[in-house]
């Protein structure tokens, strides 16, 4: 039977993403959210074809257009009483702005990252049971993060004890991202999930502009350790810690060095940041000998450099405090492991996906013949539906292999 003649249309939209990678892998990271109520396919794919393909300035100006009509009409509904449908459509504003955010670029209380927050805020309060702000002290200044229960667990409640996970994002990730990511799924399965914007993340620099990236990351985690375990309904003798992306090497710094830490899960190991990102700009331009300040690329034609360039040169600078891509490369010696690996004697497991790379591979075998304890692995592969990058394209079945073995070890 053939439909070319059909006057039937059973859908619109055309599947078709981007030729730029970042910008597809982007995409499929947003769409992703979906699993957990962060996104809507249809509201995703309505501003791809008005997206000018490698332009970060249009992809941050149409994705924030897109997250400002459903903030409103979430807005809208709460208005009106609708507090479901309010905090759905607030949920989703939030993963927009937070993708409009990631080529913004900044930290300014006003900006898209701030709207982010500002909307998942609104909206957990209307959650069962509520996501609960977290105000964690380090520093002389505020981490912001979030704690999420099962359902009849929460404060006050006199509940039994319950494991704890603290999801540790990376170089772009929110607090908010991660609730989709690990919360939700964990408190569906009795588990606490704290997660956080440390150090260097934009939902941190927000408020303390000052707080850069550290390779010493275990001490920001640390503080943010000795905050959950004063939280009603935590055993401090089950936590685990769930590093996504370079998250992970920030918090197998914390397994290695912390003796709460009983499990960790690396999503995808990385053991070596400056290795990890050479391979992913490519040596040519991690090794240029001219060196880059922010302010050199301001205004310089796309044909001379290209705009992601140009954003990437200032995101790094900025989040990681140093005033140069030199200077940057150089601080990247310190993002290492090194005898650390040796140090971890919790049980691990270790997820990449099959076809995110050579390196992403090298590093995850890495970790898993250099740990002390005892080490469990997934490889996702593309008939998984999960190859893509902390399995962005298949939230659900992440959730499943991270917290059943989570529930092997801990629960």
């Amino acid at each position: 039977m053939s439909f070319e003649d059909s006057d039937v249309v059973r859908s619109a939209v055309r599947l078709e993403g981007f030729r730029d990678d970042e910008f597809n892998y982007q995409l499929i990271r947003a769409l992703g959210m979906a699993d957990y109520g962060g996104s809507a396919v249809g509201e995703c794919l309505s501003v791809v074809a008005q997206i000018t393909d490698g332009s970060p300035q249009s992809w941050t100006r149409t994705f924030e257009q897109l997250a400002q009509r459903v903030e409103e009409q979430g807005r809208t509904c709460l208005a009106a009483g609708r507090k479901v449908s309010g905090r759905d459509h607030l949920l989703r504003a939030s993963t927009y702005h937070r993708t409009a955010e990631y080529y913004g670029g900044g930290s300014g209380v006003d900006g898209p990252g701030a709207r982010s927050q500002a909307c998942f805020s609104l909206a957990a309060a209307l959650i069962d049971p509520p996501v609960e702000p977290l105000g964690i002290p380090f520093a002389g200044g505020t981490l912001p993060g979030y704690l999420v229960r099962p359902a009849g667990s929460g404060p006050g409640e006199g509940g039994a004890l319950r494991p704890t996970v603290v999801a540790v994002g990376g170089f772009d990730s929110s607090a908010e991202e991660l609730y989709f990511q690990l919360g939700v799924a964990g408190g569906e399965r009795g588990w606490n999930v704290a997660v956080f914007d440390g150090p260097g993340q934009l939902g941190c620099m927000r408020t303390e502009p000052d707080m850069t990236f550290r390779p010493d990351y275990e001490v920001p985690i640390s503080a943010v350790l000795d905050a959950v375990v004063g939280l009603d309904g935590v055993d401090p003798a089950r936590l685990a810690l769930c590093g996504q992306s370079f998250g992970s090497y920030f918090a197998a710094r914390a397994a290695a060095t912390d003796p709460r830490v009983r499990a960790l899960v690396a999503n995808p190991p990385v053991v070596d940041m400056g290795r990890y990102m050479e391979a992913w700009v490519g040596a040519d331009v991690y090794r240029m000998v001219r060196d880059i300040r922010p302010e050199d690329v301001t205004g310089v034609p796309e044909d001379l450099m290209p705009r992601q360039m140009q954003w990437g040169i200032e995101a790094i600078c900025t989040r990681f405090g140093v005033p140069s891509f030199h200077a940057w490369r150089d601080a990247m010696e310190s993002y290492r492991l090194g005898d650390l690996i040796a140090a971890i004697s919790c049980p691990v497991l270790a997820l990449v996906g099959e076809r995110e790379g050579d390196e992403p591979r090298a590093q995850f075998d890495a970790l898993i013949s250099g740990v002390a304890g005892t080490v469990s692995s997934r490889i996702f592969r593309p008939s998984d539906g999960a190859s893509a990058h902390c399995q962005s394209d298949n939230l659900r079945l992440s959730a499943q292999v991270t917290f059943d073995w989570l529930d092997s070890q801990l629960a």
